[in-house]
């Protein structure tokens, strides 16, 4: 049932990195850009989970699974620049200046540097079961939350707030909020189907962003 869960997600991300490609090339920016890295990313996440009992214990599945860890570290703190792009576009103008354009780097290496301090360089990959999945997950020494996704996730969600202001477009402020909620509240309590989705409704929210405000930029289909 897990695996269904995990495989359902995975397609989940598939089609909305495929929607972002899509409105990347009808209007190219870095914040669309950097919308479609992070679902791309949990696309092998997922899946590699999924089918992690189909594989089975060994060194096949190990080497499968670092592009899981390595792939959150990179790629996930670029909807930081998704996130500042997007209150920009909505009207932000001094999200545009050159401070801002170099800080939001910055911060985005600072959240990699953390990442791969976290899903890398301290990874100790350890088989874990659950409702039927196999898997490696994390089990490294390296202290403390995930600072790299919490600077992200809290970036994207303040972006939020300046794009729901200026353009009374809620969604990517809703995402950023369910996404916190699933992030803090123990799987034991909201089930793995709740917990799982966040990444899915966060990336959903964003895509849904990027198109409004293409269309209110008079970006039409093509």
């Amino acid at each position: 049932m897990y695996a269904v869960i995990y495989g359902a997600c995975a397609v989940a991300q598939l089609v909305l990195a495929v929607i972002g490609i899509r409105l990347f090339i009808r209007r190219k920016s870095l914040s669309a850009f950097t919308l479609i890295l992070p679902s791309a990313a949990v696309v092998w996440d997922n899946s590699i989970v999924a089918l992690g009992s189909f594989i089975g214990d060994g060194p096949t599945l190990v080497a499968l699974s670092w592009p899981r860890f390595i792939g959150h570290a990179v790629f996930t703190p670029a909807w930081i620049m998704t996130g500042i792009g997007f209150a920009f576009r909505a009207g932000a103008a001094r999200l545009g200046t050159p401070a801002v354009k170099a800080g939001q780097w910055v911060l985005y290496a600072i959240c990699l540097v953390l990442g791969l301090l976290r899903s890398v360089i301290f990874c100790k990959m350890v088989p874990s079961t659950e409702g039927g999945l196999f898997y490696y997950r994390n089990a490294g020494s390296f202290p403390g939350p995930p600072f790299g996704s919490i600077i992200m996730l809290f970036v994207v969600l303040a972006c939020g707030v300046v794009v729901w202001r200026l353009t009374r477009t809620p969604w990517m402020l809703l995402g950023s909020v369910f996404m916190l909620l699933v992030s803090v509240i123990p799987t034991q309590a909201i089930g793995l189907v709740v917990s799982n989705s966040g990444e899915v409704v966060m990336a959903a929210s964003l895509v849904a962003t990027e198109f409004i405000l293409q269309k209110r930029a008079g970006v039409t289909p093509g």
